[in-house]
Protein backbone atom coordinates (compact mmCIF):
# COMPACT_ATOMS: atom_id res chain seq x y z
CA UNK A 1 0.00 0.00 0.00
CA UNK A 2 1.31 3.59 -0.72
CA UNK A 3 0.24 6.08 1.34
CA UNK A 4 0.29 9.96 0.14
CA UNK A 5 -0.39 13.29 2.23
CA UNK A 6 -0.54 16.47 0.80
CA UNK A 7 -0.33 19.29 3.15
CA UNK A 8 -2.15 22.51 1.55
CA UNK A 9 -2.20 26.40 1.81
CA UNK A 10 -5.15 27.94 0.75
CA UNK A 11 -5.85 31.03 -1.67
CA UNK A 12 -5.45 33.88 -0.23
CA UNK A 13 -8.60 35.16 -1.81
CA UNK A 14 -10.29 32.72 0.58
CA UNK A 15 -11.20 32.63 3.64
CA UNK A 16 -10.47 29.43 5.69
CA UNK A 17 -14.64 28.66 5.47
CA UNK A 18 -14.34 29.52 1.84
CA UNK A 19 -11.22 27.24 1.41
CA UNK A 20 -12.97 24.51 3.21
CA UNK A 21 -16.05 24.34 1.03
CA UNK A 22 -14.46 24.33 -1.83
CA UNK A 23 -12.39 21.46 -0.97
CA UNK A 24 -14.62 19.00 0.60
CA UNK A 25 -16.86 19.96 -1.85
CA UNK A 26 -15.79 20.42 -5.71
CA UNK A 27 -11.73 19.24 -5.56
CA UNK A 28 -13.26 16.12 -3.25
CA UNK A 29 -15.63 15.31 -5.98
CA UNK A 30 -12.76 15.13 -8.88
CA UNK A 31 -9.94 13.69 -6.04
CA UNK A 32 -12.16 10.62 -4.90
CA UNK A 33 -12.47 9.76 -8.75
CA UNK A 34 -8.91 9.28 -9.58
CA UNK A 35 -7.97 6.12 -11.37
CA UNK A 36 -7.26 3.20 -9.08
CA UNK A 37 -7.62 5.10 -5.33
CA UNK A 38 -8.05 3.11 -2.39
CA UNK A 39 -8.21 5.63 0.18
CA UNK A 40 -8.76 9.30 -0.06
CA UNK A 41 -9.06 11.11 3.53
CA UNK A 42 -9.47 15.40 3.72
CA UNK A 43 -8.43 16.85 7.17
CA UNK A 44 -8.62 20.55 7.59
CA UNK A 45 -7.24 22.49 10.49
CA UNK A 46 -10.45 22.94 12.39
CA UNK A 47 -11.90 26.66 12.74
CA UNK A 48 -10.48 27.29 16.70
CA UNK A 49 -6.56 27.27 17.82
CA UNK A 50 -5.54 24.53 19.94
CA UNK A 51 -5.48 26.35 23.29
CA UNK A 52 -9.53 26.77 22.84
CA UNK A 53 -9.15 23.04 21.87
CA UNK A 54 -7.37 21.71 25.02
CA UNK A 55 -8.20 23.84 27.30
CA UNK A 56 -6.44 24.71 30.06
CA UNK A 57 -4.60 21.15 29.29
CA UNK A 58 -2.93 22.30 25.85
CA UNK A 59 0.08 24.27 27.54
CA UNK A 60 0.94 20.25 29.39
CA UNK A 61 0.69 18.90 25.99
CA UNK A 62 2.02 21.16 23.87
CA UNK A 63 6.11 21.21 24.12
CA UNK A 64 7.92 23.74 22.19
CA UNK A 65 5.64 24.47 19.16
CA UNK A 66 7.39 25.84 16.13
CA UNK A 67 6.54 29.52 15.98
CA UNK A 68 4.65 30.48 12.60
CA UNK A 69 3.59 26.74 11.76
CA UNK A 70 0.07 27.39 11.20
CA UNK A 71 1.36 29.94 8.63
CA UNK A 72 2.18 27.25 6.36
CA UNK A 73 -0.67 24.89 5.78
CA UNK A 74 -4.41 24.79 6.13
CA UNK A 75 -5.27 21.30 5.71
CA UNK A 76 -3.59 17.50 4.29
CA UNK A 77 -5.07 15.22 2.37
CA UNK A 78 -4.07 11.47 2.20
CA UNK A 79 -4.10 9.18 -0.55
CA UNK A 80 -3.49 6.01 -0.93
CA UNK A 81 -2.96 3.39 -3.94
CA UNK A 82 -1.91 -0.18 -4.15
CA UNK A 83 1.84 0.98 -5.65
CA UNK A 84 3.57 3.71 -7.05
CA UNK A 85 2.65 3.06 -11.10
CA UNK A 86 -1.02 3.29 -9.84
CA UNK A 87 -0.61 6.70 -8.37
CA UNK A 88 1.54 8.41 -10.85
CA UNK A 89 -1.07 7.17 -13.48
CA UNK A 90 -4.27 8.08 -11.12
CA UNK A 91 -4.50 11.77 -13.08
CA UNK A 92 -5.67 10.34 -16.26
CA UNK A 93 -9.32 10.40 -17.81
CA UNK A 94 -11.74 8.54 -15.49
CA UNK A 95 -14.14 5.61 -17.18
CA UNK A 96 -16.74 6.64 -15.03
CA UNK A 97 -19.21 8.87 -16.52
CA UNK A 98 -22.18 7.68 -17.79
CA UNK A 99 -23.34 9.16 -21.31
CA UNK A 100 -25.42 8.08 -24.48
CA UNK A 101 -23.23 5.44 -25.61
CA UNK A 102 -22.95 3.97 -22.08
CA UNK A 103 -19.69 4.08 -19.77
CA UNK A 104 -17.52 7.03 -21.04
CA UNK A 105 -14.50 8.44 -20.24
CA UNK A 106 -14.26 11.79 -18.34
CA UNK A 107 -11.36 13.91 -19.22
CA UNK A 108 -11.56 16.30 -16.36
CA UNK A 109 -10.35 13.76 -13.61
CA UNK A 110 -6.63 14.07 -15.33
CA UNK A 111 -7.21 17.59 -13.91
CA UNK A 112 -8.66 16.32 -10.71
CA UNK A 113 -11.34 19.82 -11.38
CA UNK A 114 -9.19 21.74 -12.17
CA UNK A 115 -9.43 24.18 -9.87
CA UNK A 116 -5.94 23.96 -7.77
CA UNK A 117 -4.63 27.60 -8.88
CA UNK A 118 -7.75 29.01 -6.90
CA UNK A 119 -7.96 26.64 -4.63
CA UNK A 120 -4.25 26.43 -3.48
CA UNK A 121 -1.69 29.03 -2.39
CA UNK A 122 0.93 27.52 -3.65
CA UNK A 123 1.74 23.78 -4.56
CA UNK A 124 0.62 21.11 -1.73
CA UNK A 125 4.00 19.93 -0.18
CA UNK A 126 3.69 15.84 -0.97
CA UNK A 127 5.26 12.99 0.24
CA UNK A 128 4.97 9.81 0.79
CA UNK A 129 5.12 8.04 4.33
CA UNK A 130 5.63 4.61 6.17
CA UNK A 131 2.90 4.09 8.50
CA UNK A 132 2.26 2.19 11.39
CA UNK A 133 -0.96 1.30 12.52
CA UNK A 134 -1.05 1.16 16.25
CA UNK A 135 -4.88 0.66 17.13
CA UNK A 136 -7.09 0.74 13.78
CA UNK A 137 -9.55 3.57 13.87
CA UNK A 138 -13.27 2.23 14.18
CA UNK A 139 -15.50 5.36 13.29
CA UNK A 140 -19.49 5.92 14.51
CA UNK A 141 -21.63 7.26 12.03
CA UNK A 142 -20.96 10.74 13.35
CA UNK A 143 -18.64 13.39 13.56
CA UNK A 144 -15.85 12.12 16.14
CA UNK A 145 -12.62 14.24 17.45
CA UNK A 146 -9.79 13.78 15.61
CA UNK A 147 -6.20 15.34 16.79
CA UNK A 148 -2.92 15.27 14.33
CA UNK A 149 0.33 15.18 16.54
CA UNK A 150 3.28 16.37 15.06
CA UNK A 151 6.61 15.17 16.44
CA UNK A 152 10.02 16.39 16.02
CA UNK A 153 13.46 13.94 17.16
CA UNK A 154 16.20 14.77 19.58
CA UNK A 155 19.49 15.42 18.48
CA UNK A 156 20.53 12.21 20.67
CA UNK A 157 18.25 9.84 18.74
CA UNK A 158 18.83 7.99 15.37
CA UNK A 159 15.93 8.33 13.30
CA UNK A 160 15.79 4.34 13.20
CA UNK A 161 15.66 4.70 16.92
CA UNK A 162 12.95 7.70 17.34
CA UNK A 163 10.68 5.84 15.00
CA UNK A 164 10.87 2.39 16.93
CA UNK A 165 10.47 3.79 20.29
CA UNK A 166 7.05 6.07 19.09
CA UNK A 167 6.05 3.43 17.62
CA UNK A 168 6.63 0.92 20.09
CA UNK A 169 6.65 1.73 24.04
CA UNK A 170 5.17 5.13 23.45
CA UNK A 171 2.07 3.89 21.49
CA UNK A 172 1.87 1.24 24.10
CA UNK A 173 0.81 3.50 26.76
CA UNK A 174 -1.16 5.43 24.34
CA UNK A 175 -3.22 2.68 23.44
CA UNK A 176 -4.28 2.93 27.28
CA UNK A 177 -5.55 6.39 27.27
CA UNK A 178 -9.47 5.93 27.90
CA UNK A 179 -11.85 5.55 24.82
CA UNK A 180 -9.43 6.09 22.16
CA UNK A 181 -10.31 4.93 18.64
CA UNK A 182 -7.67 4.49 16.44
CA UNK A 183 -4.03 5.39 16.58
CA UNK A 184 -1.78 5.46 13.11
CA UNK A 185 1.76 6.83 13.08
CA UNK A 186 3.04 8.50 9.94
CA UNK A 187 7.06 9.29 9.19
CA UNK A 188 7.96 10.84 5.72
CA UNK A 189 10.25 9.01 3.63
CA UNK A 190 12.61 10.12 1.04
CA UNK A 191 10.19 8.48 -2.12
CA UNK A 192 9.92 11.06 -4.63
CA UNK A 193 5.84 11.46 -5.31
CA UNK A 194 5.75 14.76 -6.72
CA UNK A 195 7.88 14.74 -9.48
CA UNK A 196 5.71 12.69 -12.19
CA UNK A 197 2.93 13.83 -10.26
CA UNK A 198 2.84 17.54 -10.74
CA UNK A 199 3.78 19.95 -14.19
CA UNK A 200 6.90 20.89 -14.33
CA UNK A 201 6.59 24.39 -14.17
CA UNK A 202 4.28 24.12 -10.71
CA UNK A 203 5.89 26.32 -7.72
CA UNK A 204 7.21 23.55 -6.00
CA UNK A 205 10.16 23.08 -8.26
CA UNK A 206 11.15 26.36 -7.90
CA UNK A 207 13.74 27.17 -5.09
CA UNK A 208 10.93 29.33 -3.40
CA UNK A 209 8.60 26.65 -3.60
CA UNK A 210 11.26 24.30 -2.28
CA UNK A 211 12.67 26.60 0.52
CA UNK A 212 8.89 26.92 1.68
CA UNK A 213 8.40 23.00 1.96
CA UNK A 214 11.27 22.36 3.79
CA UNK A 215 10.79 25.52 6.48
CA UNK A 216 7.75 22.73 6.68
CA UNK A 217 9.80 19.72 6.73
CA UNK A 218 11.93 20.72 9.42
CA UNK A 219 9.11 21.77 12.29
CA UNK A 220 8.21 17.61 12.71
CA UNK A 221 9.77 14.04 11.70
CA UNK A 222 5.95 11.85 12.46
CA UNK A 223 2.73 12.81 12.72
CA UNK A 224 0.43 10.70 14.38
CA UNK A 225 -3.40 10.75 13.89
CA UNK A 226 -5.95 9.90 16.67
CA UNK A 227 -9.36 9.79 17.01
CA UNK A 228 -11.60 9.73 20.40
CA UNK A 229 -15.07 10.79 21.09
CA UNK A 230 -14.36 14.44 21.93
CA UNK A 231 -11.69 16.88 23.11
CA UNK A 232 -12.97 16.17 26.70
CA UNK A 233 -12.12 12.43 27.17
CA UNK A 234 -8.75 12.87 25.67
CA UNK A 235 -7.38 15.63 27.73
CA UNK A 236 -9.62 13.94 31.08
CA UNK A 237 -6.90 11.15 29.91
CA UNK A 238 -3.84 12.69 29.54
CA UNK A 239 -4.03 15.39 32.55
CA UNK A 240 -3.79 14.56 36.21
CA UNK A 241 -3.36 10.69 35.67
CA UNK A 242 -0.67 8.87 36.15
CA UNK A 243 -0.96 7.59 32.54
CA UNK A 244 -0.94 10.89 31.42
CA UNK A 245 2.38 11.53 33.57
CA UNK A 246 4.27 8.66 32.82
CA UNK A 247 3.31 9.66 28.88
CA UNK A 248 4.91 13.09 30.08
CA UNK A 249 8.02 11.08 31.06
CA UNK A 250 8.54 9.09 27.93
CA UNK A 251 7.89 13.05 25.96
CA UNK A 252 10.63 14.51 27.17
CA UNK A 253 12.92 11.80 25.88
CA UNK A 254 11.57 10.94 22.80
CA UNK A 255 10.47 14.40 21.45
CA UNK A 256 12.21 17.40 20.60
CA UNK A 257 8.87 19.30 20.14
CA UNK A 258 5.70 17.19 20.10
CA UNK A 259 2.51 19.24 19.33
CA UNK A 260 -0.81 18.83 18.59
CA UNK A 261 -3.83 20.67 15.86
CA UNK A 262 -7.42 19.31 15.90
CA UNK A 263 -8.82 18.18 12.04
CA UNK A 264 -12.36 18.00 10.74
CA UNK A 265 -11.83 14.74 8.68
CA UNK A 266 -13.84 13.98 6.00
CA UNK A 267 -13.94 10.57 3.70
CA UNK A 268 -13.96 10.56 0.74
CA UNK A 269 -12.98 7.19 -0.58
CA UNK A 270 -12.82 4.85 2.96
CA UNK A 271 -9.14 3.64 2.90
CA UNK A 272 -9.02 0.11 2.07
CA UNK A 273 -5.96 -1.42 2.41
CA UNK A 274 -6.36 -5.21 1.70
CA UNK A 275 -5.80 -6.30 -2.15
CA UNK A 276 -8.06 -4.50 -4.61
CA UNK A 277 -10.62 -6.70 -6.02
CA UNK A 278 -11.26 -7.47 -9.15
CA UNK A 279 -14.27 -5.25 -9.92
CA UNK A 280 -14.98 -1.74 -9.43
CA UNK A 281 -14.61 -0.76 -5.89
CA UNK A 282 -14.14 2.96 -5.31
Amino acid sequence: MLKVFGFTRRNPRLSHDDYRAGHVGYHNSYGRRLNNIRGYVLNVRANQNIEQTLGPGAAQLNHNPPPGFDDLWDAWGQLMFDDLDDYLAAKTPSLDHAGPNGLEEDPTVAMVGGDGAHLYGGSPFQFHVSERVAIPVKRPERKIFKLSQFGKRPEGLTAEEFQAYWSGRYAALMAQLPGIRGHIINFRTELDVMTDFFEPEADAFTPEGAAVRQRFYDTWDGIAELWFDSAEQFVSGRCGTALGEALDTMERDLFASVFYREVDETIAVLPKRDPAPAFYHR
